[in-house]
């Protein structure tokens, strides 16, 4: 079939009527296929999820995500994100200092607690963000020393002194010539009354203000032996006689940080069960916080 043969087809088609019963069978299948058309469409909108619940669900979706990071543990692969995170909220906070310090708490309450446990690697890295929270700590908080302030010194009042009356002279009336007459004695005068003495009250010194001390870090360590001085490993070193461990010992040895002022005093707990007569061995030491490093001695378990 060549082009020319296709060209008198086509002229021939424009000439040529369908039938009605054709025309009509067309034109039904073609409305047919129009409502089954429309029908599906409608089908397929009636599962068509709204805009505000999509929106609704990734609201869902991402504050679920968000709290579970936050209540992510050390030994979770989301710790390091809760980290991220609790870091990157700092700049929102009132009171940053406040803040950091019982993130510092916190976190340093769970490596004791993963130490305990015997879960090395979760309180290795829980002992990395409490350095980390201790760093941001002393990045916002200024270390300044408050000098005292020095007492002003009061006003002396001077209450003048009273000036003694002057003495009343009464001279002699004068005795006529012509007439003899006594003369009369001058009158002696009446010393003057002085005035009683006022007594100057001392200037009442102002009191002195002690100044507010600092908040600042302090690292504590000691050791801990039975009592043949036996150095003891995996004793609970707690601020309580049986609240939860803030350090174990290792080869008889502990450390420690927390947040202290000077003239603190802080008392430790140490505690160890002995495997053979199942007795809990105890023993305690208090210290005075005077710097940034706190030397405990030693803590003989008893």
């Amino acid at each position: 079939m060549n082009e020319d043969t296709l060209g008198r087809a086509l002229g021939a088609l424009r000439t040529t009527r369908m039938s009605e019963a054709a025309s009509d069978r067309v034109r039904e299948e073609l409305e047919s296929a129009w409502r089954d058309r429309a029908s599906r469409q409608t089908r397929r909108r009636g599962f068509v999820v709204p805009g505000f619940a999509r929106a609704f669900a990734i609201a869902a979706l991402v504050f679920a995500v968000g709290l579970g990071t936050l209540r992510a543990g050390a030994d979770s692969p989301l710790y390091g994100a809760r980290i991220t995170l609790e870091d990157g909220l700092v700049g929102l906070q009132a009171d940053p200092v406040g803040y950091l310090s019982e993130l510092y708490q916190e976190r340093l309450e769970e490596a004791a607690r993963f130490e305990a446990t015997g879960n090395a690697l979760a309180a290795g890295r829980a002992r990395d963000a409490q350095k980390d929270a201790l760093r941001l700590l002393n990045k916002i908080e200024p270390q300044v020393q408050q000098e005292p302030p020095e007492p002003s010194a009061s006003t002396a009042i001077t209450l003048p002194s009273p000036s003694p009356t002057p003495e009343a002279t009464v001279e002699p009336s004068p005795t006529p010539s012509p007439t003899a007459t006594p003369t009369l004695r001058p009158a002696t005068p009446r010393p003057a009354t002085p005035l009683p003495a006022v007594a100057t009250k001392p200037p009442t010194p102002s009191p002195t203000v002690a100044p507010t001390p600092t908040q600042f870090p302090v690292h504590a360590m000691g050791t801990v032996t039975y009592a043949d001085s036996t150095p003891v490993n995996d004793a609970c070193v707690s601020t309580g006689v049986d609240s939860s461990c803030v350090a174990t010992t290792t080869s008889g040895k502990f450390d420690l940080w927390f947040l202290g002022k000077k003239y603190d005093t802080i008392t430790l707990y140490v505690r160890k069960v002995d495997l053979l007569s199942g007795r809990t061995l105890r023993g305690k030491v208090t210290a005075t916080v005077t710097g940034p490093t706190l030397s405990l001695g030693n803590v003989t378990l008893r």
